[in-house]
Parts: C-alpha cells; structure tokens; sequence
C-alpha cells in the first residue's frame, strides 16, 4: 500500500473510531485519590494491549469477525434466558444504587480499590481488547496486514490508538506539566462536582437497559422474534 495512503487511512479510522470514554475514566481515578503514575500506567497498558491485539489479529481480520458474528447465532432459548438474567441482574443492580443513592458523596477521602495500580492495569487491558468492538478497529487491521514487518504493524496501531483516544493523550499530556497543574485540577474539580449528577445518570441508564432487555425478550412468545434486533 502507498505510504501516503496508508496514513491517511489510520487517520480516517482514527477520527472514525474517536473514543472520549477513555478520559472519562482517568479523570474520576484522578477524583478518587489515583497517583500520576497509575493513570500513566492505565495509559501504558491500553496502549500495549491494542497495539498486542492488532498484532495477533494480523491477517486474520475476516475470520475474527466471522467468528465474532458466530457469537450471535445462539439458539433463540439460550439467547432469552441469558437476556432475561441480564435484565433482572441489572435491574437488580438500579434498584440497590437507588436504595443507597444517599450513601454517595461528591467527594471521597479514601482511594478507590479501581483506582489502584492493579483496578488500573485491569482497566487498560480490558481497554485494549474493547478495540475489538470498533469497526475502524478492522479497517486498520486491513491496512496492517500490508505491513512488510511486526513494527510498522505496531506503528499502525499505534497511531490509530493515539487518534482516537486523542481526549485520553491530552489528559495524560495535562499530567505530564504536574498533577496539581491547571488542567489536571480543573477535570478533577468538575468530576468530584457532577459525581452525584452522574451516579444519578448511571442508575437511570441501567434500569433502562434492564427494562428494554427484559421488554424485548418477552416478545419472543408474541413476535416470534427478538426486537428490534
């Protein structure tokens, strides 16, 4: 593949696949007491894993995806009986959030157990492989698979990783000028004030999940089939 066009193209899958999830998870660590070397080591992590992911996924792109899409085509019982499970779980889960919403509290004095070298080393890994839900993550490994060596596939995957977890390097950048910098007490503040609004926020979404996945199993003796999927 011309040079030219391979970068551009990590460019474009970069943009497409332009995650700001991964800032929204260091940010609350640094709330919750984690040191400038954990989120480096967060950073660190996800990086290698996606970089060991692209590399291992190589040439094999087209039957990782058949394998992925295989995954789907559970028998319809299987499928209602995980859905349902799901559903109660999470509803479960709404409901004790709920019942302890008063026990959250906007700020924290005590480090989170996730925000400790090991929670964080857990979190980048399992950032790293989650690439593989991402549909510019293939479209890279297509471009890789030209790659005449194990480093410049590495190269590839890096640039796509820097890219799209571009609200991620910059807070990471922020911390390289010093954890009490401007930036990094600003994103801190921000996340220590709207911790109550956004608990609010995760407890509402996942009785909506449980709602719709138990809404939608429960078709199945109606419909025939699962909606709307």
């Amino acid at each position: 593949m011309n040079p030219l066009a391979a970068i551009g193209g990590i460019v474009g899958f970069g943009v497409a696949g332009l995650d700001p999830f991964g800032a929204l998870v260091v940010v609350p660590a640094l709330a919750g007491g984690a040191r400038r070397r954990v989120i480096l080591l967060f950073f660190g992590t996800a990086w290698l894993t996606t970089v060991l992911t692209g590399i291992m996924l190589g040439e094999s792109v087209q039957h990782v995806v058949a394998w992925l899409r295989n995954l789907l085509n559970v028998p319809d019982p299987v499928r209602l009986t995980v859905q349902l499970a799901t559903g109660t779980g999470l509803g479960l889960w709404a409901a004790r959030r709920w019942t302890h919403r008063n026990d959250v509290k906007p700020e924290k004095t005590k480090r989170s157990m996730l925000a400790g070298p090991t929670g964080m080393s857990l979190m980048g890994i399992f950032w790293g492989v989650s690439a593989l839900t991402d549909s510019s993550f293939y479209g890279v490994a297509t471009i890789s698979a030209s790659m005449p060596s194990i480093l410049a596939v590495a190269a590839v995957f890096t640039g796509w990783f820097l890219i799209s977890q571009a609200p991620l390097c910059l807070v990471v950048l922020a911390l390289a000028a010093g954890k009490d910098s401007r930036p990094v007490r600003r994103a801190v503040s921000f996340a220590r004030r709207t911790a109550r609004p956004a608990s609010y926020v995760m407890t509402g979404l996942l009785a909506a999940t449980s709602l719709f996945l138990l809404l939608n199993g429960l078709t199945l003796p109606v419909t025939g089939a699962f909606r709307p999927f």
